[in-house]
């Protein structure tokens, strides 16, 4: 278990990082020696992918037992097994100095076409920590076929093409079961919206 003073405890000596890349986001090489539990000191040399932070939303209707999912192509995922796409919550990077509700607000709208009002956020967690420095805002909220102001779509300029999907709760906890989702964010806020009784009115 970690104390706080474990957590203030110097961990790292003579870290460097080395820019390989260094496009729409970078790609670095970072060395560095970390400090074990028995006092010796390990050299290490890690691939570090530097994204911004980023949100994600799972809006939800109550009354009517559903909620809003998008499903686009996702090129990690088709390297990996040749997905054709996946379903997931709506989600998109921070832009630099903008505040998390801000995107949540601009993606729910640009994605989904969607007007968030009342919104609750959740939690921060770290995406792949071992690989990338990108951490991700949790939000849901409540919905209404009223508060859809546009179809969405995503940006043409950014090359998304990007379906909307309203989808009965029930039956998408059943698709979760059976492993036919399998977006991770997507899975914590379904699960989390399950358990949270709030789909319940």
């Amino acid at each position: 278990m970690t104390t706080s003073s474990d957590a203030q405890t110097p961990l790292l000596r003579d870290l460097e990082e080395k820019v390989l890349v260094s496009d729409k986001y970078s790609y670095s090489s970072v060395t560095y020696d970390l400090l074990r539990a028995d006092g010796r000191w390990d050299a290490h040399t890690r691939s570090l992918f530097r994204r911004p932070d980023a949100v994600t939303l799972l809006p939800y209707d109550a009354q009517r037992g559903k909620v809003l999912l998008t499903h686009q192509f996702r090129l990690g995922a088709h390297m990996n097994d040749r997905s054709p796409g996946l379903l997931e919550a709506c989600a998109g990077t921070l832009d630099p100095g903008e505040d998390p509700q801000a995107c949540m607000r601009r993606e729910a709208h640009e994605e989904m076409g969607l007007a968030v009002g009342e919104a609750r956020f959740l939690f921060e967690a770290f995406v792949s920590p071992a690989a990338t420095t990108e951490k991700l805002y949790f939000f849901v909220a409540p919905y209404t076929p009223e508060a859809r102001v546009a179809d969405g779509g995503g940006l043409e300029e950014e090359g998304e093409e990007i379906l909307v999907v309203e989808a009965d709760f029930d039956e998408v906890l059943a698709q979760a079961g059976r492993g036919e989702i399998r977006d991770a964010k997507t899975l914590t806020m379904l699960y989390w919206l399950a358990a949270s009784g709030l789909m319940r009115g």
